[in-house]
């Protein structure tokens, strides 16, 4: 597939507040963040159908969707996937499946590109009981390198796993910045927190290029672990 000449969908619905974007390839053609947090479920449709129209394509016309796919929000990640399954069992677009932590470090490229030097990063995601969700990340020469697989972490310890300077980014920060308060480590602005669309487009069209699709029957959420509902009911059948 030349995705260059194809119309891409990408849907993030892991961060508090979702969003999703319309591209020719990785050229966006249209976006747009969700109105109210914790509530894709019921904008989600809608946000897709009003994109579709402003890029003036129907839905038959996507053939890839990209959806951002965790670690983060359980039931934003269940709707959002509910939703690209659907659509590729009707349409047949293919689809494509991109860390959520890799989406929130590409809202700092643009920054990091100022800087010399190796700089570690980490995304923060709220996973409560005093953790977070989260990956590590090395920059170098315009270099972004994986170097922590996702997992779920005590913030000491996720600053222990990785090096100075250290910059923390993305929504967990709400509930967990003052945890995060240490000597080498740089909170960043929250106007990078949010996971965005336009970022699962660009990553997800590059995973595309090297034909990196998810079947339908194996499109699942990342959740990293089970939700506490389910943990609870588990427990209770042991």
């Amino acid at each position: 597939m030349d995705i260059a000449q194809n119309y891409i969908l990408a849907v993030e619905t892991s961060s508090r507040t979702g969003s999703a974007a319309v591209g020719f390839g990785s050229e966006m053609l249209s976006q747009s963040q969700f109105s109210s947090t914790a509530k894709h479920g019921v904008e989600l449709i809608p946000t897709v159908d009003r994109l579709l129209a402003e890029a003036g394509i129907s839905a038959s016309d996507i053939s890839v969707i990209c959806i951002s796919s965790g670690p983060g929000s359980f039931t934003g990640l269940r709707v959002g996937f509910s939703f690209a399954r659907a659509y590729s069992q009707v349409s047949g677009a293919k689809l494509v499946q991109v860390p959520s932590t890799d989406v929130i470090i590409g809202n700092l490229k643009p920054a990091l590109s100022k800087c010399s030097g190796t700089i570690y990063i980490a995304p923060v995601i709220d996973a409560k009981r005093k953790q977070v969700f989260s990956a590590g990340y090395s920059w170098r020469d315009g270099l972004t390198e994986k170097i922590l697989d996702d997992g779920v972490f005590f913030p000491s310890d996720l600053m222990e796993n990785l090096g100075r300077p250290l910059w923390v980014t993305g929504e967990g920060l709400e509930f967990h910045k003052d945890a995060f308060i240490c000597d080498g480590v740089k909170i960043i602005d929250s106007n990078y927190w949010v996971s965005r669309a336009e970022n699962v487009l660009k990553l997800g069209c590059r995973l595309a290029v090297n034909d990196k699709f998810v079947s339908v029957d194996r499109c699942i959420p990342n959740y990293i672990r089970l939700p506490e509902a389910e943990e609870r009911w588990r427990m209770k059948q042991k």
